[in-house]
């Protein structure tokens, strides 16, 4: 009996030590709009006045905070036969769910990664744009985006979508439905999409080392290589099917699928680092690499970065943009509407995935425009700025919200229409005024909201019945 008593309190011990490794959170199904929106550079800002804010010549202060960093050295070592690793051994765990116990491969102590290949012959893109996009309504994404848009010329086609570095495929997801090709005639003059042949919609994860990833959205047909060992992928499912299947290796610059329309998603995700730029981290749960969002051409070999870089069209540090704008005790970054508890809305589900948003934010590519983004409806008639999708201009660009706290008391931002420079074009702050953006803190990682549409800021006294509290 004994005996029985102190196994059972192993068991215990062992059980109890099991289920204290870091939890792999579900990864929700992704559908992002692929449209990239590069902007203009608008150099107005101003000054507080008699409730609104007239325009001045003055830019905005800006000082980004550097991510913080945990430093490691582990990186991917060649697959062993008959061998399998400890998911301990694998930080990056918490970022996509991947079952690392059935990988065949462990970390060892190399480097950090180097991207040695372009993803895209470099000539062949014709705009790359930079994280921290808004576009509230249609493409939902209210709050910046953690990914880069990259377009290519109207004629290419047949050329892959290359592996930047060596690495594994460890995921692939196709999307529930597909979508058309985007196609040119033979002067490489864009025919669009009405009479392209439809062709899948993946997005892949591929594993550089046992902390960095790299995914791609919105690729079409897969490469033959990759499409002998995944076999078919139906509408709306995963690769590998139920953990069985191993990890598909790829060596720098090997194809791994083509364009699937005109643009496509790219990022890159560090496990050793978090942004400091979100003040409640562990609201992001829902999409866990969020917050490990990293500088992707900081991981390129040169002659390559120069390349690469070129085709950016935000010409400012960062580079590749930003996505985490939250500062402690004032206005600026993202919030969710007071019940939705996170990032999903997993407290209101009747909201749907971005209703429950806010972001107060800047320009993706000239950081001295302001933008308000917001999921929920406004009441603004979107016939007044089509190109808005529910994420407006500031008239003036003031006050910076990076300085707006408690002691600001209730602020006033007239809500403007953004100007279309050219078809990737539409950042600058138009002429036409939408309503007002009443805004307070309320200390304690809260704001009161509201959006009066057709008023401008002096025909406004203060906060009605229809105000609404956001939280961090």
């Amino acid at each position: 009996m004994k005996l029985l008593v102190v196994l059972a309190v192993l068991f215990g011990i062992l059980v109890l030590a099991c289920s204290s490794a870091s939890p792999s959170p579900g990864e929700p199904t992704l559908s992002i709009n692929a449209a990239g929106e590069p902007t203009g550079n608008g150099e107005t800002s101003a000054s507080q006045s008699t409730g609104k804010f007239q325009q001045t010549n003055t830019p905005l202060p800006r000082s980004f905070n550097a991510p913080t960093v945990v430093p490691s050295n582990k990186t991917l070592q060649a697959p062993k036969e008959s061998s399998k690793s400890d998911s301990s051994d694998f930080e990056g765990i918490n970022i996509f769910s991947l079952p690392f116990e059935d990988f065949p491969f462990s970390c060892a102590e190399f480097g950090k990664p180097e991207f040695t290949s372009a993803f895209f012959p470099p000539d062949l893109i014709t705009a790359i744009i930079p994280m921290g996009k808004m576009a509230a309504h249609g493409s939902k994404h209210v709050t910046p985006t953690d990914h880069l848009y990259i377009h290519r010329e109207f004629s290419a086609g047949d050329e892959y979508v290359l592996a930047p570095s060596d690495g594994f495929i460890v995921k692939i997801e196709r999307f529930p439905n597909d979508l058309p090709l985007n196609q040119a005639d033979e002067s490489g003059r864009w025919l669009g999409d009405s009479g392209g042949p439809l062709v899948p919609d993946y997005r892949m994860i591929i594993m550089h080392s046992c902390t960095v990833f790299t995914i791609f959205i919105h690729l079409g047909e897969l490469a033959p290589a990759v499409a002998e060992t995944v076999g078919e992928i139906p509408l709306g499912r995963t690769w590998p099917p139920h953990h069985k299947h191993d990890p598909i290796p790829v060596k720098a610059g090997e194809p791994i699928g083509k364009f699937g329309s005109q643009a496509f998603d790219w990022s890159v995700h560090d496990a050793d680092v978090v942004l400091n730029g979100f003040v409640v981290p562990e609201h992001y749960i829902s999409e866990p690499w969020k917050i490990h969002t990293v500088d992707p051409f900081d991981f390129y070999t040169e002659p390559i970065r120069a390349q690469l870089l070129s085709k950016v069209i935000r010409k400012t540090e960062p580079r590749a943009g930003k996505i985490d704008y939250d500062i402690e005790g004032k206005i600026v970054g993202n919030w969710f509407i007071d019940g939705s508890v996170d990032y999903s809305g997993s407290g209101q589900p009747e909201l749907g995935y971005t209703k429950g948003h806010l972001a107060i934010a800047y320009g993706y590519i000239d950081s001295t425009q302001l933008r308000v983004s917001i999921g929920a409806d406004t009441g603004i008639d979107e016939d007044l700025c089509r190109i808005c999708f529910g994420t407006y201009g500031i008239r003036g660009n003031q006050p910076d919200p990076a300085t707006v706290g408690k002691d600001f008391g209730l602020v006033k931002y007239e809500l403007m229409s953004r100007e279309e420079e050219s078809q990737l074009i539409r950042e600058r702050v138009g002429d036409v005024s939408l309503g007002t953006f009443l805004v307070q803190h309320l200390s304690n990682w809260s704001i009161r909201i509201e959006i009066i549409p057709g008023k401008t800021p002096d025909q406004v006294s203060g906060f009605s019945s229809a105000s609404v509290i956001y939280r961090r």
